[in-house]
C-alpha cells in the first residue's frame, strides 16, 4: 500500500518537539509492516532551516522524504505548492499531519480534486486550551480552510481525550484512535552517567506555557519540606518562557533546586529519565504526551496532570493522574518516592502497550479498514 505522509516539517526538525519524533518512528515501523511510504514536507527547522538536499526524495532510514523549500522561511513554500499534486498523485492513502499550517489545506483540497482516502491527524491542535489564544482565528480557519474538504476523511486521534476534541468540531465524522509509541526494543542497561549521581525529579519538552513548568516550580517549594536533597531538573528548548520561568525560581527562592538543563538528545536523554525519582508531565494540555510513555520504558514513574490522557497510570500504578496545581503535584510525587519500588516495578509492563511494533500493526490496519 502506498502512503503519502504530508506535514509541515518532519525529523530531523527536533525544535518541534514530540510529534517529530512520533511520526519519524511510525513511518519507520510502519514501513517494516510493509507499506511503502513518503513524506512530504518542508525544510522548516524552528529557529533555522534544516541542512537537507531540497526539493526531491531522498531516503531516510527506510521510506522517502522530500524536503521543500521554503522561499519564504516558516510562512510558505511555492515549491511545496507545485510539487504535492504530482507526488499525491500515486498514493492510495494521504495522511496529513497539524491543523494550522498552509501545508493542510493544501493537501487537503489536492487529496479531495484527487479523490483520494484520507487521514488526518490534528496533533493537539484541537485542544480546548489551544484556543484561549488566536481563538477565533483558529475556528475561522478551520471552517474555510478545514471543515469543506474533510467530509470523507478519517480523523486519526492519539487518545480518548483527543478522540472528544475532534468530535466536538466534527460530529459525523469517522475518527480511529491511534497513540504515539515508543521503540522497546532500543532499551539498554542503566548506567553510570552525570546524572546517576543525582537526587531529582525530571521535566522533559519545549519550555513554553502549556507545559506548566510554574506549577512544577511551586510544587517544589513543597517537595523540600519532604526532602530538602532534592532536586527538579527541567530539560527542553525555549520557546518563550524560560525568563518568566526564572523569574519564579528567583522569588521563590530555588536557585539551587531547579536547573533549567537545555536540550537533551540520544544517550543523554535516556540516561536522564532513567535515572530521575520520577517524571512529572504538569501541561494545561497534551494530545498524547510521548515524554510519559518513554519515562515509563525507562523504568521511572510518572506523576501527569488530569490536563493529558495518561488516567491509565493509576489503573497500572506506575504513576499518578492528579489535579493541575501545585499541592496536588507535589503530593503524588511524595506518594511515589515513600513507594518507589512498587511503582518501578509497573511501568515497563504500562510501556509494553506503546511499543512502536504494535502501534505499527495497527496503523496498518486502520488503512486497510479505509
Amino acid at each position: 500500500m502506498k502512503v503519502s505522509v504530508v506535514m509541515p516539517y518532519f525529523y530531523p526538525a527536533t525544535d518541534y518537539g514530540g510529534p517529530i519524533f512520533a511520526s519519524y518512528n511510525l513511518c519507520k515501523k510502519a514501513v517494516a509492516k510493509g507499506l511503502e511510504i513518503k513524506v512530504i514536507t518542508t525544510d522548516a527547522g524552528g529557529s533555522k532551516r534544516l541542512n537537507v538536499n531540497h526539493n526531491k526524495f531522498q531516503t531516510l532510514v527506510n521510506f522517502k522524504v522530500k524536503y521543500c523549500k521554503e522561499e519564504i522561511p516558516n510562512y510558505f513554500s511555492f515549491t511545496f505548492l507545485i510539487h504535492l499534486w504530482k507526488d499525491l498523485k500515486e498514493s492510495e492513502v494521504v495522511h496529513i499531519q497539524s491543523i494550522y499550517s498552509y501545508t493542510t489545506p493544501i493537501a487537503l483540497i489536492y487529496s479531495y480534486l484527487q479523490n483520494k482516502k484520507t487521514i488526518l491527524s490534528p496533533r493537539g491542535s484541537l485542544a480546548k486550551w489551544s484556543f484561549s489564544k488566536r481563538g477565533f482565528l483558529k475556528k475561522l480557519w478551520i471552517s474555510i480552510l478545514i471543515r469543506p474538504f474533510t467530509k470523507k476523511t478519517v480523523w486519526l486521534a492519539t487518545s480518548e481525550k483527543e478522540h472528544e476534541e475532534i468530535l466536538y468540531f466534527f460530529k459525523k465524522h469517522t475518527i480511529k484512535l491511534l497513540s504515539d509509541g515508543v521503540d522497546i526494543s532500543s532499551h539498554f542497561v542503566l548506567k553510570k552517567s552525570k546524572w546517576s549521581t543525582q537526587n531529582y525529579i525530571a521535566a522533559l519538552g519545549r519550555i513554553h506555557k502549556v507545559k506548566g513548568y510554574d506549577i512544577l516550580i511551586k510544587a517544589m517549594k513543597h517537595l523540600l519540606d519532604y526532602d530538602p536533597n532534592l532536586n527538579l531538573f527541567i530539560a527542553g528548548t525555549d520557546e518563550g518562557d524560560l525568563k518568566n520561568l526564572k523569574l519564579i525560581v528567583s522569588q521563590l527562592e530555588l536557585q539551587n533546586k531547579v536547573q533549567f538543563v537545555g536540550a537533551l538528545h540520544g544517550d543523554d536523554k535516556e540516561q536522564f529519565l532513567t535515572n530521575a525519582k520520577c517524571l512529572v508531565l504538569s501541561s494545561h494540555t497534551e494530545n498524547f504526551g510521548i515524554v510519559a510513555a518513554e519515562s515509563l520504558s525507562f523504568g521511572t514513574p510518572v506523576v501527569a496532570s488530569k490536563n493529558t490522557p495518561w488516567n491509565i497510570l493509576e489503573s497500572y500504578r506506575a504513576g499518578l493522574h492528579v489535579n493541575n496545581n501545585a499541592n496536588e503535584i507535589a503530593k503524588a510525587c511524595i506518594t511515589i518516592l515513600e513507594n518507589l519500588e512498587e511503582y518501578e516495578k509497573n511501568t515497563k509492563l504500562l510501556a509494553q502497550q506503546f511499543d512502536w511494533k504494535h502501534i505499527a500493526s495497527q496503523y496498518l490496519k486502520i488503512l486497510k479498514s479505509i
